[in-house]
């Protein structure tokens, strides 16, 4: 059960701070080229560097990913990685249309309510597996 928080709370800090992410590097683009890749290079991070609205959330994600690391020295990989992932994928996609971005497409949305769905079947799973290992009676 904590194992599933874990993961739900991974996946909610990833997909929230994502569209912050975007909003917060806005205007990277049009720096102005120095005609040097070292001098673009700190011209950009100068720019990047001088906005908390990007530090913030990129802060908070890494939280998520420093979370999602712990998480997976006591969960099953081939659970944690969809789970994850799926969610941060449905949390992006809610908070970007609650920011003013456009929805994703009818098919992204039904893939990722299918790898959802998908998810949770492993999910259910292994509590199974887990609790008929523990309901096991003892054999002399």
């Amino acid at each position: 059960m904590l194992t599933s928080l874990q993961l739900l709370t991974v996946g909610l800090l990833w997909g929230v701070t994502n569209p912050f992410i975007r909003l917060g590097s806005q205007g990277i683009e049009c720096v102005k080229d120095t005609g040097s890749k070292y001098r673009n290079f700190l011209a950009e991070l100068r720019m990047i560097g001088s906005r908390l609205n990007y530090w913030i959330p990129f802060g908070l994600n890494q939280c998520g990913s420093l979370l999602y690391v712990w998480t997976l020295q006591s969960a099953n990989i081939t659970i944690a990685v969809p789970v994850a992932n799926s969610l941060s994928f449905v949390f992006t996609a809610i908070t970007g249309y609650l920011l003013g971005e456009q929805l994703p497409g009818k098919k992204i949305i039904i893939g990722t309510l299918l790898i959802c769905c998908g998810s949770t079947l492993m999910i259910c799973d292994k509590m199974q597996q887990e609790q008929q290992s523990l309901n096991i009676p003892f054999q002399e």
